[in-house]
């Protein structure tokens, strides 16, 4: 009896999606296993306590542990496993809800990545199951994201000669990865799987169930970057560059789950730049689209030939809902090697020495931004954009907007009342720890059963005498402890 090829997929992908496997091959979804090991709530609470980082950083570790004990497959529940992989001590790497980050180097060397990749130690367990999975059995492992590469270099030192590397990300860099003598004795795929929406992050927030596929949800796709869109009817949802997406068919767009566009800029009259410098009609996109399908925007600012006041415009009218896109949050602007930029106008630089596996590229255009402008517009807009999704990950792109809830004060679910140290070194206490702000408050003891009420019942306060109240509604709003 043949055994299975081994389809492993490394840390970090984004953990609201799923791969499916080609037929006759099995899943070994490493991700999933880091995130559920790491997000487990009696592991995260143990672990508060140890982490570097002060009496705060145990009281977000508590919080999050509450709020992913809960099992709700919202928004708070994204934060709560960024706080937990945020919270993941390791000398090599540092983790966040959406990406990696290396604590010595960068991640366009491979040089840097393959001495991560040596030092981790928090891929230990996965590694060490995967050597144990694949023996005897041919591995391909699928990277189809730059962060990934740590642990996929661990997986070939681990697996030995004979892996196969797939995925989008192989694709685009195999060149580059054909020359890193440590990758010499690796096969090369030209494939990559589909990637579906975990069942239970599809139409959360209210959202509408997604079809009448077997066990009554038909799979979303997972669509990025250059993918293409499915056809035969099937639905899917989507980061797309603004122009790319317009371009797409009006059969493809009446399928689609949800979308995430990835701008430039965006005018008054709705016209958005993407990514690559192409333009597109949002309120043309957003009529070919389904009615309640979400919609967001991702700004990314400093872009060549988009002066500081064109940003603030377009940070301003996303804000607002244009033609009903809400916001996704704002980021710098970054050129990647291999895209044209079709407005024209630009050099490009040379990448840095050592930097063998660029995926970016510096460049000179006029009219643009300066690095300070472009630090002070992000700083603002994400002080002042507290509720946007907290990762680029696929689950944000289908959640829909917060339900409005009854009138009165209105508690914000990324929010927990845990007792701690506290960080204002007055002793332990009970606290309001928000994980979208990254704030705490210390609760009188006579406060903490009516605060805790809260969450389900937004008059809870009001029998406080009025200066009491306003005071404290103040001080809970401030800390985000209240929408």
């Amino acid at each position: 009896m043949d055994v299975p090829d081994v389809l492993v997929v490394p840390p970090l992908a984004d953990f609201t999606t799923v791969v499916a496997p080609p037929a006759g091959m099995a899943l070994l979804d490493l991700n999933e296993r880091l995130v559920r090991r790491l997000a487990d709530p009696a592991r995260l609470r143990a672990a508060a306590d140890r982490r570097p980082g002060g009496p705060l950083t145990a009281l977000i570790g508590r919080a999050a542990a509450a709020i992913l004990a809960r099992g709700a497959y919202d928004d708070a529940h994204v934060r709560a496993v960024g706080a937990a992989l945020g919270l993941a001590a390791d000398p090599a790497v540092r983790l966040a809800v959406d990406g990696l980050e290396l604590t010595e180097g960068s991640e366009e060397s491979s040089r840097d990545l393959l001495g991560a990749a040596r030092r981790c130690e928090l891929f230990a367990p996965e590694i060490e199951l995967a050597r144990e999975v694949t023996r005897g059995r041919r591995a391909h492992v699928l990277i189809d994201r730059a962060d990934q590469l740590p642990a996929a270099f661990a997986l070939v030192a681990a697996l030995g000669e004979g892996v196969t590397l797939c995925g989008r990300h192989v694709a685009e860099h195999r060149g580059a990865l054909r020359r890193i003598p440590e990758l010499a004795g690796v096969r090369w795929g030209g494939w990559s799987p589909d990637q579906l929406i975990r069942p239970p992050w599809c139409g959360r927030d209210g959202g509408e169930a997604t079809g009448s596929g077997r066990g009554g949800v038909e799979p979303v796709r997972w669509i990025v970057g250059t993918r293409p869109v499915p056809g035969g009817g099937a639905p899917w949802a989507g980061r797309l560059d603004v122009a790319r997406a317009a371009a797409l068919p009006g059969e493809a767009l009446a399928r689609c789950r949800g979308l995430t566009l990835m701008l430039t800029r965006v005018d008054f009259l709705g016209v958005a730049t993407g990514l690559t410098g192409g333009a597109a009609d949002l309120r043309r996109l957003r009529a070919a689209l389904p009615p309640g399908v979400p919609v967001t925007g991702e700004l990314a600012v400093g872009a060549p030939g988009v002066a500081a006041e064109a940003a603030e415009e377009s940070a301003e009218l996303l804000a607002g809902g244009l033609a009903g896109v809400r916001p996704a949050g704002v980021r710098p602007y970054r050129m990647a090697v291999r895209a044209p930029w079709t407005a024209g106008g630009v050099l490009r630089r040379s990448p840095r020495p050592g930097h063998d596996l660029a995926r970016w590229t510096e460049f000179d255009a006029p009219g643009g931004m300066s690095q300070d402008e472009v630090a002070i517009l992000l700083r603002r807009w994400l002080e002042r954009l507290p509720g946007v999704p907290a990762g680029r990950l696929a689950a944000c792109s289908v959640a829909g907007p917060a339900a409005p809830g009854p009138p009165g004060a209105a508690w914000d679910p990324c929010t927990e009342v845990v007792a701690g140290a506290g960080p204002d070194g007055r002793g332990p206490g009970t606290f309001a720890v928000n994980l979208r702000s990254g704030r705490s408050i210390r609760l009188h003891h006579l406060l903490v059963a009516p605060v805790s009420r809260l969450a389900a019942d937004p008059h809870a306060l009001d029998h406080l005498a009025e200066p009491a109240r306003r005071r404290l509604t103040a001080e809970l709003a401030a800390a985000g402890v209240l929408r």
